[in-house]
């Protein structure tokens, strides 16, 4: 049985009285620690006895009340104050209000060191110490599971049924749960408000978290991915070195999986970019696709850009398989390519995890050949250029809002409008690694200003009239001449969805 207030009271090595709170003597003394903390309750995990020199007790009488206040909400079992040393001279309030709640203020003779009572509680509770080793080695037995086919929700069931608690992985940036399928109970879905990221600098280890009523602990998970467990109670609040080797088991549960999936992405990425550039045979694109649940509904190909940012999908492919969403992913460029199922919920769900400003959206025509997918990665480019043009968030190829009215629409003639009017500059500045395709880009969208497009390629003047004169050459068009203009800037234009230039996109 673990020692009570009352046994190191009756005590007599420990030479220690009772000050108030007589009608907690029974709390029992899961541990004594040494603290001068104003506020040690973030660190506490319930059922400790705070030794103090009185360094910690404040003198006004309403923080004496607010610091009792703090140790009583901690389920803090009570306070010994070292007799003869810093503790303030008057402590009636703290007195008073340990009286008004039961909560046991002791005084312990200035020769007695804090360490005969730590020793005193840690020798009694040895049998708990025992049972405590019992239940980490049975953690770490369903650690030794997950290093086989064992899926984290099963082995977090287990973990649950170990230490008696309910347990939940959350991520906490967008407070999603991870590894649980089905609907949350209401307890956890309304805890979730109040869960919050981890700072290294200024968080203890476990946090104690509520939201109307509802209280539950939040341990941080040892994991590269973003994710922390909340701990749910039935009998008492379990131990805090328990917590933290749960915790541990989790991690390491959680960095299989995502191994595992990473593995997947990568693997998905090259398949992509092999449907893309057409250099998978059909039944090798079927055998694939059918592979990664892409197999029989109707596809789509889903572009996405933050325009000049860096694209943040680092997590993107977990979250999709947290949602049983089936998706290839690769990044070009800065246009982030998603193969999903032609439905509302893939695309939704897509775009409510990339929920960040400026990022648009282009989908295409649904598709069910693999045949098509280079085709429908074009639409999807196309989509994605016009929603940036048009100022939207998300556009559908089939809406009748492309780039240009004067752009044809398939991929063969677009190919054809590119080769004609400026496909000799492009030959040119792929032998020879040069900047003519850009100069002429500049120049134009700068609506032909010598001194604004100079100083945007930031080069001399005249080297702009020498390169816009090599490009009249070349494409046998005068830029001084407005259907000359047009054909150029639309040809560009289109070389640009065909992902030609993709350092102007």
């Amino acid at each position: 049985m673990t020692i009570t207030i009352q046994d190191l009271v009756n005590n007599p090595h420990l030479k220690t009285q009772v000050l108030a709170g007589n009608g907690g003597l029974k709390r029992e003394v899961t541990w004594a620690h040494v603290c001068e903390l104003s506020d040690p309750t973030p660190w506490l995990n319930g059922g400790e006895l705070i030794l103090t020199t009185g360094l910690a007790i404040p003198r006004p009488g309403q923080e004496q009340k607010d610091y009792i206040k703090r140790l009583i909400d901690a389920k803090v079992s009570g306070i010994s104050i070292a007799g003869r040393m810093y503790a303030p001279e008057m402590i009636n309030p703290l007195l008073s209000e340990a009286d008004r709640n039961g909560f046991p203020v002791l005084l312990t003779a200035y020769e007695v060191p804090w360490i005969t009572i730590t020793r005193t509680v840690s020798d009694a509770n040895s049998h708990k110490e025992h049972a405590r080793l019992l239940q980490t080695l049975r953690i770490y037995e369903v650690a030794r599971q997950a290093f086989h086919n064992t899926p984290p929700s099963d082995i977090v069931k287990t973990l649950s049924k170990i230490i008696n608690c309910s347990l939940y992985i959350i991520n906490p940036v967008n407070r999603k749960p991870l590894f649980f399928e089905g609907k949350l109970p209401k307890n956890v879905t309304d805890i979730l408000k109040a869960v919050r990221p981890f700072s290294t600098f200024d968080s203890p280890a476990i946090q104690r978290i509520e939201w109307r009523g509802v209280q539950a602990l939040q341990v941080p998970i040892p994991t590269s991915r973003p994710a922390i467990l909340l701990v749910f109670n039935h009998l008492g609040i379990p131990d805090s070195i328990v917590l933290s080797h749960t915790a541990t088991v989790v991690g390491l549960a959680i960095e299989k999986d995502t191994a595992i999936h990473e593995r997947q992405r990568r693997v998905g990425a090259e398949i992509m970019e092999g449907l893309i550039d057409q250099r998978l045979t059909p039944d090798s694109a079927n055998f694939l696709l059918a592979n990664h649940g892409l197999g029989k509904e109707p596809r789509c190909i889903v572009a996405c850009s933050a325009g000049t940012q860096p694209f943040e999908h680092e997590w993107l492919h977990l979250q999709l398989n947290s949602c049983n969403i089936p998706h290839l992913l690769t990044l070009r460029g800065n246009v982030l390519v998603a193969l999903l199922p032609a439905s509302a919920e893939s695309i939704s769900s897509l775009k409510s995890e990339l929920q960040t400003t400026n990022i648009c959206f282009g989908i295409s025509n649904n598709f069910d050949c693999p045949s098509r997918v280079a085709e429908a990665y074009q639409e999807a480019l196309w989509a994605l250029r016009a929603a940036e043009t048009y100022n939207k968030t998300c556009m559908f190829y089939n809406e009748e809002s492309p780039v240009s009215p004067f752009l044809p629409r398939g991929r063969s003639e677009t190919k054809e409008l590119v080769e004609q009017v400026i496909g000799d500059l492009l030959a040119y500045d792929k032998k020879h690694n040069s900047q003519l395709a850009m100069t002429l880009y500049i120049y134009l969208r700068e609506n032909r200003s010598w001194k604004n497009a100079s100083e945007k390629l930031h080069i001399h003047k005249q080297t702009l009239v020498y390169r816009i004169n090599r490009i009249e050459e070349m494409t046998e068009r005068r830029l001084n001449v407005t259907n000359n203009v047009a054909e150029l800037w639309l040809a560009l234009e289109a070389a640009m969805i065909l992902g030609l230039l993709p350092e102007l996109s």
